[in-house]
């Protein structure tokens, strides 16, 4: 089916741009084609420094009482997990128990490159933190977590190979509509 495809997609290359019987241009267009589609899947994947801002509003709201006593916080939870948004927990939770709230990362999720952005730098002057939520699920060992702060925002990237597999549709309803264009335009003109 793959071989099928290609040589769909070179015919189409080869009738639109009108290189009948010169293969070699046909092979350097496929590449660059792949080239750009691979280009753009890597620049999507990297990932890209932060410089704090000098000038931004942060939030006021740190720690939120409650008639018992305890004290919750608010925390943003994006990406590929059960329900991304804001959440209002207890503090002290700790990164398993937060995902598990937001109903755990799903099938796309990529545990060993979560991100947790504070909102402000800590002690450290850390502003980013990379995590590799692999290790936990295949040893439950917890010792590696670092503590949820006010106002964290965690990520939780897509694996590449999802990214990839949502490329692939884009691509392919392009070649499509380049196909319909070229049957319409040849039906029109004879």
């Amino acid at each position: 089916m793959r071989e099928v495809t290609f040589l769909y997609s070179e015919n189409i290359l080869r009738y639109f741009l009108g290189l009948k019987n010169n293969m070699k241009k046909i092979h350097n267009i496929n590449f660059f084609i792949f080239f750009i589609c691979f280009t753009f899947l890597k620049s999507q994947s990297e990932d890209n420094k932060l410089q704090p801002f000098e000038d931004f509003q942060m939030s006021n709201e740190r720690y939120v009482p409650t008639g018992d006593g305890k004290f919750y916080i608010k925390v943003n939870i994006w990406g590929s997990v059960g329900k991304a948004g804001v959440i209002q927990v207890y503090d002290g939770i700790d990164l398993a128990s937060l995902l598990s709230l937001v109903g755990g990362p799903d099938e796309k999720a990529n545990l060993k490159k979560v991100k947790l952005y504070r909102e402000k730098p800590d002690e450290n002057g850390q502003l980013v933190y990379m995590i590799n939520l692999d290790h936990f699920v295949k040893t439950g060992d917890r010792s590696k977590f670092i503590k949820i702060k006010p106002n964290d925002t965690i990520i939780v990237p897509a694996k590449l190979s999802m990214v990839v597999i949502q490329q692939i549709g884009t691509i392919n309803t392009l070649f499509s509509l380049l196909s319909l264009y070229i049957q319409l335009n040849s039906l029109f003109s004879s």
